[in-house]
């Protein structure tokens, strides 16, 4: 497997960490998803969609355990992401799991609906406090 092109994204309140393990890209999400994190995540979703399709992995895991805060033009952005994968050509697509506090109750319902938005190629966890 290639290297990972993508670089981590770390601002004053938010950060973006891109790894690689095996065929499974992790992105986590830290810190308020508010208006100064919308450019950097806006630019990032569509990046991190082309390199997982250019490492052919399995699956994507966005890791929003941390992330204690998303507004709604940043949960766009997540929404953008679901519609770049779910118009990609079948053989290209991977799994998309968002990982969740279920103690941070904003995102059992957020990530509820945007599971719902394809609920064949997006699924959500329960983070376990690794």
């Amino acid at each position: 497997m290639s290297q990972l092109g993508l670089l981590p994204v770390v601002m004053e309140g938010f950060s973006i960490r891109p790894t690689l393990a095996a065929s499974t890209l992790k992105v986590a999400l830290q810190g308020s998803a508010d208006m100064e994190a919308r450019p950097s995540l806006s630019q990032f979703v569509p990046q991190a969609h082309e390199e997982a399709k250019r490492l052919a992995v399995t699956q994507v895991i966005v890791d929003v355990h941390e992330l204690y805060f998303i507004n709604s033009v940043c949960l766009k952005s997540l929404v953008i992401w679901i519609d770049l994968l779910a118009n990609t050509e079948p053989s290209n697509r991977y799994r998309l799991t968002f990982l969740v506090d279920s103690h941070l109750h904003w995102q059992d319902r957020s990530i509820l609906a945007l599971q719902r938005m394809a609920p064949d190629i997006v699924f959500m966890a329960n983070w376990k406090g690794e």
